[in-house]
C-alpha cells in the first residue's frame, strides 16, 4: 500500500500517483466528511469489480463523489426542481442524493439499477482533487459488506496487508483517524415526498428545512 500525508496530496508527484492510479483501474482511499472512502474511476468496471471484492459485494449499488454540480450531466437524466433548494442549504455536506440516472450509463455501473446516489463532501482538500481528476469517483466505506467501516489509518493498512493480490493495492490518503459517524444521509429525491433513505450525519440540517418527507428501510448504497 502507498500511503500519501494528506498534508502533501498535492505535490506534484503525488498528484501523478494518484491521477495514473484512477486511470488504469487502481484504487483509492481518501478522506470525506463523514468516513474514508474506498474508490476508483466510477466508469470503471474493472475499479469496480475490485472494489466487490474487497467489500465482498456485488448486487449493491455504489454512490458517485463529484466534485459540483457541473459533473452531473454525466451521471443524472434530470435534476429535479427540489434539488435546486437543498443543495444550495446543504451542499458539500454529509448527503447522498439519489437521482435518476443517466440514460447513457452502462447499467453494469449502476447494478442495473435506475438510480444513482451522488455525494459532493464538504471536505476541501477532496473536492480539489476530484477537480484535479476531472471524473467522479466510487464512493463506499472502507469495510467487508456487513461490517463496521474503518475510519482509522492503521487498521485499514493492515486490513490491506492481508490481500496479496497486487491489482488491489491501494493508495490511501491518510487524514488520520476520522470522528465516529454514521455515514451520510441518503435522500431519494425522484419520490414524492422525498424519501429518506437512511438518517446519517447531519440528518437534523434536512429536518430544519421543514420538507415533507417519508422515510424507507436503509440499505447499503452511499457507504
Amino acid at each position: 500500500m502507498k500511503i500519501i500525508d494528506y498534508k502533501v496530496v498535492f505535490l506534484p508527484q503525488n498528484v501523478a500517483n494518484i491521477t495514473n492510479t484512477i486511470e488504469n483501474d487502481g484504487i483509492l482511499i481518501y478522506p470525506t466528511d463523514t468516513l474514508y472512502g474506498l474508490g476508483g474511476n466510477f466508469f470503471s468496471l474493472p475499479a469496480m469489480a475490485k472494489i466487490d471484492r474487497i467489500k465482498g459485494r456485488k448486487d449493491m449499488p455504489y454512490s458517485a463523489a463529484i466534485s459540483d454540480i457541473k459533473m452531473l450531466d454525466q451521471l443524472v437524466d434530470t435534476i429535479p426542481t427540489i434539488f435546486n433548494e437543498l443543495s444550495e442549504k446543504l451542499l458539500p455536506g454529509k448527503f447522498t442524493f439519489l437521482f435518476n440516472a443517466s440514460k447513457s450509463l452502462d447499467k453494469r455501473l449502476l447494478k442495473n439499477n435506475d438510480k444513482i446516489g451522488i455525494r459532493i463532501p464538504a471536505e476541501p482538500g477532496l473536492l480539489k482533487l476530484l477537480e484535479i481528476l476531472n471524473t467522479p469517483l466510487i464512493s463506499t466505506s472502507v469495510n467487508r459488506s456487513g461490517e463496521p467501516p474503518m475510519n482509522d489509518p492503521e487498521i485499514i493498512r493492515e486490513f490491506f496487508c492481508k490481500i496479496t493480490d497486487q491489482d488491489f493495492i491501494p493508495i490511501l490518503i491518510d487524514k488520520g483517524i476520522l470522528p465516529p459517524s454514521r455515514g451520510s444521509t441518503i435522500l431519494d429525491i425522484t419520490a414524492t415526498p422525498i424519501r429518506c433513505i437512511r438518517r446519517g450525519d447531519d440528518f437534523n440540517r434536512f429536518e430544519e428545512l421543514h420538507i415533507d418527507f417519508q422515510t424507507t428501510e436503509a440499505n447499503e448504497i452511499g457507504r
